[in-house]
């Protein structure tokens, strides 16, 4: 008989001691978690703890010199306009978290092997909500809060805040992501219920009524009358905002109660804290009552609603999918199709690809409207080059969440690759191909357009598109062979797997991989088109003729550290997953 250290967990036969189980579960989980962090691999560890703190550090002080910025412009309507830029951004915020939270929960609830086991048990609905509820938020928000410290803090030091404001600000967040948490948890059972077999219809229109009302929103501010950073132009643009500013949005209750704890006004920051605590509390009584009554029909009617009968309408897409790669043996393209179709049968994956990708064409299409095409050779250089960069970073972003978990994806059906008649290490070339032939296509036709709206000239365009080729294939070749060397069988989540240690890794090698690529080809660049522009750079510049030289040592720089970053890793992985054992 095996004995367990620590208490022993209550019967589930009172609808008290249920909950005192979950609590105690949820606590084990958490302490266990905790534990292996500690005492677990030092460079994990210290992973995360540098990752967190670059990341923290370098948000602070971009907050801390545009909360400096305002105050300096505008000193008169500084406090005003912080409060505009915080319903904003609450606003934003609100709407992320209720999508998030949402597939999180709906992933949660009704697709995870947990869920199924536990409506086996005497536990109410409600209760496995409630348990299953507080783990998505955890997981949907953590972000948030690790953005919104540094904005806070920063916002604090600017304005000389007491002490109360920084103990009181936590409070504010936490009661705020339970609001988005809820509406995202009322969403997912009502379509689980009402909708079983089009969630992904749902899902995917919602999406693109996001992408249109944020495309709808850029075009109001893009169109603000007046020249850029005028008077008449910030009263255009606060005008725009003015919505985001109702009484009855939550992001007005926070922004309102931020500012005016930094004022050192507590009667109104207390009101407004009570405000959002009781709306957070009502929120989740709704979602939890929700959740009594539909849980289980919902539940039911997914699991019923699945069919075996084939659906018709992508094949034509498939089979144009599958000849692209016909330089690749056929066993491999079966396997690039599965996770085409993998990704295709995924919102979570093509939606969020699609927002932030469409987001960034929206943007290039309309740089002329910021007038960037008639600055400068230096200027539209240097924007080209930012530009470039954010494309990337967008990138490294996808094949961290998407492109490093496919092998962990397998999970129990993994040892089905070792009994392919393939070699192992085709199994890896195969996701490479995938991955790199779905980023060179999208993040080519947006560098190119960008190059375009700027104005850029032939040669340029051509340097910029094999940057992008450089790290399309870098980028792919870290996030597989790292996928495989630091595979989790044992989670079935994406977003899980991206966050864990290898997911942090695979970003961090790829962030520096970036910074490598683009620095190398941006200094030559940056220094020509600087000394055509401003005389003071005259003594630094370069000629025409170093420029070529230097550009051709950039040039070949860059293709070595691309061909290292893309065969190590993948070397790597590909040695370990031949010593995987199924």
């Amino acid at each position: 008989m095996t004995r367990l250290d620590g208490p022993i967990p209550p019967r589930l036969s009172t609808p008290r001691q249920v909950g005192s189980a979950f609590r105690f579960l949820r606590w084990r989980l958490g302490s266990n978690g905790l534990h292996l962090l500690l005492t677990g691999s030092r460079l994990r560890l210290s992973m995360i703890v540098i990752c967190s703190a670059i990341f923290w550090s370098g948000l602070f002080f971009l907050f801390f010199g545009g909360f400096h910025f305002i105050k300096s412009f505008i000193p008169n309507l500084a406090g005003e306009f912080v409060e505009y830029i915080f319903s904003m951004f609450f606003l934003s915020l609100l709407v992320m978290l209720i999508f998030s939270a949402g597939i999180i929960l709906y992933t949660g609830l009704f697709q995870s092997r947990e869920a199924a086991y536990l409506l086996t048990t005497p536990a109410s609905p409600d209760r496995i909500f409630a348990y299953k509820y507080f783990e998505a938020i955890a997981y949907s928000s953590w972000a948030f809060l690790l953005l919104g410290s540094p904005l806070m803090v920063s916002f604090g030091i600017v304005e000389d805040a007491s002490w109360g404001f920084y103990a009181i600000f936590p409070l504010f967040f936490l009661a705020f992501v339970l609001i988005p948490g809820s509406l995202g948890a009322v969403g997912a059972l009502l379509v689980a219920t009402i909708l079983p077999r089009r969630q992904k219809t749902i899902l995917g229109l919602l999406a693109g009524l996001i992408l249109l009302g944020l495309i709808a929103f850029g075009l109001r501010i893009w169109q603000t009358p007046g020249e850029l950073l005028t008077s008449d132009w910030l009263d255009g643009l606060l005008g725009r905002l003015e919505f985001s500013r109702n009484p009855l949005w939550p992001s007005r209750w926070m922004s309102v109660g931020l500012v005016a704890s930094v004022r050192g006004d507590w009667p109104t920051s207390l009101f407004y804290l009570m405000v959002v605590t009781a709306h957070a509390g009502l929120a989740y009584l709704i979602a939890a009552v929700v959740a009594r009554d539909l849980y289980r029909l919902g539940y039911g009617r997914i699991q019923g609603g699945r069919s075996s009968r084939r659906r018709f309408g992508w094949y034509g897409f498939d089979t144009f999918f599958h000849r692209v790669f016909f330089f690749l043996p056929n066993p491999i393209r079966l396997l690039i199709l599965k996770d085409l179709r993998t990704f295709r049968r995924d919102p979570a994956q093509w939606s969020q690809f699609l927002i932030f990708f469409g987001l960034l064409a929206f943007y290039f299409i309309n740089i002329r409207r910021l007038s960037y095409d008639v600055q400068k050779p230096y200027w539209r250089n240097l924007i080209s080059f930012l530009n470039l960069s954010v494309t990337a970073l967008i990138l490294s972003t996808f094949t961290s969440r998407f492109i490093f978990p496919l092998l962990s994806l397998e999970g129990r059906n993994f040892w089905v690759l070792g009994l392919l008649p393939l070699k192992r290490e085709s199994i890896l070339w195969g996701k490479f191909a995938f991955s790199s032939g779905i980023s060179l296509v999208s993040t080519e036709i947006l560098v190119v357009l960008s190059d375009l709206m700027l104005r850029m000239g032939p040669g340029m365009i051509l340097l910029h598109m094999g940057m992008v080729a450089i790290l399309c294939f870098g980028l792919s070749g870290i996030s597989v062979g790292l996928g495989a060397r630091l595979p989790n069988l044992k989670e079935d989540d994406p977003s899980k797997i991206a966050a864990g240690f290898g997911g942090t890794l695979n970003l961090l090698v790829s962030l520096v991989f970036i910074c490598a690529i683009v620095t190398a080809l941006a200094v030559p660049c940056h220094l020509y088109f600087a000394g055509q522009d401003n005389p003071e750079f005259a003594g630094i510049s370069l000629s025409a003729t170093q420029f070529r030289f230097w550009l051709g040592v950039a040039i070949m720089t860059s293709l070595v550290v691309g061909i290292v970053g893309t065969v190590v890793p993948l070397r790597i992985g590909i040695k370990a997953f031949q010593r995987m054992e199924f």
